[in-house]
């Protein structure tokens, strides 16, 4: 087990000091051409930052097609933006196009391509690694690899969750306000869209999207299940709910958000009190693991000390 421990931390090191190799000569020609561009700048303006751009393009065009390539082999050939593929990605905040391709990118070249370098590296330099353990680290990599993107992803989007549910309450009291000062309510997502921007951007950027879906002709109702589609939360599906049943019966706005407001206040209230129970259940371990052995060895350290002392003469 030490050997293999040995040979992995030998094939992150070394792919981790390419990697830096690769950075700092990167950053070090950027610098000289920068450099050198702007030393001639007066002298020739017209050439220099033709061949820049073209040295760009190219280096930019050359990276594209390794990502295309390692992409193609787990990214879904159709039908994959309507997919739950681009759903996870939307929960998750990212809207750029590229990002499904960096994604699986980095995912095949976790999964297939670092194993294999690693069973290449295991043959050809440890010959005497049994076939059983070699087997064995390669396939561990090859599913650490497979996962770690996914849990990567999964992190993001339950920290971005958390974010919008603690700040749902009080963007609906905004709302409130706005709705019972004469605005409607097309005009107060808007407002609260552009004063929440600083607190909570991901909040504020989900409302503003539907904000711009209203405004390219989609009603109310489909933009607010789009958002809560987007943001796949609890509370957002009640207030969706709560806004499609006011429109519906006619009653109050401003009345419904101020129910739905508190609701959702007591809520993280309650999800605040659960955290603040868990602590001592959570403390058990780290008390018997690391404090009480330390206090044993404090308190009765000396005296088992003088105990085999005198036992010893």
């Amino acid at each position: 087990m030490q050997t293999i421990l040995e040979l992995l931390a030998i094939v992150l090191s070394g792919a981790a000091a390419v990697a830096l190799v690769y950075v700092l000569y990167d950053w070090a020609a950027a610098y000289a051409l920068n450099k050198r561009i702007s030393g001639i700048a007066g002298k020739d303006t017209a050439r220099t930052p033709a061949v820049s751009a073209g040295t760009k393009a190219a280096n930019s065009a050359t990276v594209g097609n390794v990502i295309n390539i390692l992409s193609r082999l787990s990214l879904p050939e159709e039908g994959w933006q309507s997919s739950a593929v681009q759903l996870k990605f939307l929960q998750a905040g990212i809207r750029s196009k590229n990002a499904p391709r960096y994604y699986f990118a980095v995912k095949t070249l976790l999964t297939v391509v670092l194993p294999a370098a690693l069973g290449l590296f295991l043959y050809f330099f440890r010959p005497g690694v049994p076939l059983t353990q070699s087997l064995l680290l390669v396939l561990s990599t090859a599913a650490a690899g497979y996962y770690i993107p996914e849990l990567a992803l999964r992190f993001i989007t339950q920290q971005r969750h958390e974010r919008m549910r603690n700040s749902l309450p009080d963007m609906i009291d905004l709302m409130v306000v706005c709705t019972e000062s004469g605005m409607g309510i097309d005009s107060a997502i808007a407002r609260i869209s552009r004063e929440m921007a600083r607190g909570n951007p991901d909040l504020a950027q989900e409302f503003y999207l539907s904000v711009l879906e209203i405004r390219a002709g989609a009603t109310r109702i489909e933009a607010l299940r789009n958002l809560a589609l987007r943001t796949n939360l609890k509370d957002m599906n009640d207030l969706v709910t709560m806004f499609v049943q006011a429109d519906k019966f006619g009653t109050g706005m401003a009345e419904s958000l101020r129910v739905q407001s508190d609701m959702l206040r007591s809520r993280r209230t309650q999800r605040a009190e659960e955290m603040a129970a868990k602590i001592p259940v959570k403390m058990t371990i780290p008390l018997v693991l690391f404090i009480f052995p330390t206090l044993l060895m404090v308190l009765l350290g000396p005296a088992i000390i003088q105990i085999m002392e005198v036992f010893s003469k």
